[in-house]
């Protein structure tokens, strides 16, 4: 397996270069599927994101997710730091990794996949420190941030308390 390979219990998560698996994608969204569908190529050709797939070790031509990721930051308010950030870090802003976009296929929905790929990507960016990240990022719609907080993931500001995506975060 290739450093942009990561396998666990009987899943893998594999960056892929042939997007054509994310043509017939279904999680019932449809802004997620018209990405994977749509935007996911141009996406990957300016360089802006990279796409993830995860399978069964037993049936690698079964696509169960998709995911993007692509380099982020977090500044940080040195007066009010969280307790997770060593005061001594001399920078204003530390890396992270965003995950831009997650979907799991329908016909695997609602069987705690998702929670199990999050702990995936978790493990996957500290593995030899794949791009020397301390947090995970992701910009959720409002109607999935019970599913983040569920798995680790906290609100990082209040800012964005009335928009229709908030900002969380997760130390790896």
């Amino acid at each position: 397996m290739g450093r942009n390979t990561f396998a666990e219990d009987g899943w893998i998560l594999e960056n892929i270069d042939d997007l054509s698996v994310c043509e017939t994608f279904d999680c019932n969204d449809d802004d997620l599927n018209d990405y994977f569908h749509n935007d996911v190529k141009w996406h990957k050709e300016e360089l802006l994101t990279q796409t993830y797939r995860l399978y069964k070790d037993t049936d690698s031509n079964l696509t169960v997710g998709l995911l993007d990721f692509c380099n982020d930051t977090l500044r940080i308010n040195k007066p009010h730091l969280p307790l997770d950030i060593n005061p001594l870090i001399p920078y204003n802003s530390l890396p992270a990794v965003k995950l831009t976009r997650f979907g799991i296929t329908s016909q695997f929905q609602r069987k705690n996949i998702g929670t199990h790929v999050l702990n995936m990507v978790k493990r996957f960016f500290t593995t030899e420190n794949r791009t020397g990240c301390r947090f995970i990022t992701v910009d959720a719609y409002s109607n999935v941030t019970d599913f983040y907080r569920k798995n680790g993931f906290g609100f990082y500001t209040d800012k964005d308390s009335l928009r229709p995506s908030r900002l969380l975060k997760n130390s790896v």
